[in-house]
């Protein structure tokens, strides 16, 4: 039986090994970092979730806004547990939280070769959108996850 719950920054560890070992999830160093990841999660501390099984971190969800828009990261469900409904729930529970804040709209980002997860995305209503060019730029050097 899966319990979606909070997540909390004592289950980094488990996380970012679950992560590491997930196909399709991107990792971006510092970004990544145990530190980053909490002050993301106490700036969005009703939108980022973990679900488990038998006090087993199975799947998880980062999501959170910049006050116009939701911003979704990391859903992952581990292999075995998959086509269960978990990966749902768990987006069902971060837009629920954006959408008590006013969010009305999400994006996120997905590997382009990442067929399993654009499969998801495309069947829970999350468009490709062509008309957009993705952008980034590192502002610090990368420290890189710990």
């Amino acid at each position: 039986m899966c319990k979606i719950e909070k997540m909390e920054i004592k289950d980094y560890d488990e996380i970012i090994v679950s992560w590491k070992n997930t196909e399709g999830v991107g990792l971006s160093g510092s970004d990544d970092s145990k530190e980053s990841i909490e002050k993301f999660m106490s700036k969005n501390p009703d939108t980022c979730f973990v679900a488990k099984n038998d006090g087993i971190i199975i799947g998880t969800i980062m999501a959170g806004s910049d006050g116009r828009r939701g911003h979704i990261y990391h859903l992952m469900v581990k292999p075995e547990y998959r086509k269960q409904g978990i990966g749902r729930k768990l987006l069902e529970k971060a837009e629920n939280g954006l959408r008590e804040e006013g969010i009305t709209k999400a994006f996120l980002v997905v590997y382009k070769e990442n067929d399993i997860g654009n499969g998801f995305w495309e069947k829970v209503g999350y468009k490709t959108r062509e008309d957009l060019n993705y952008r980034d730029k590192r502002l610090l050097e990368d420290g890189g996850i710990e």
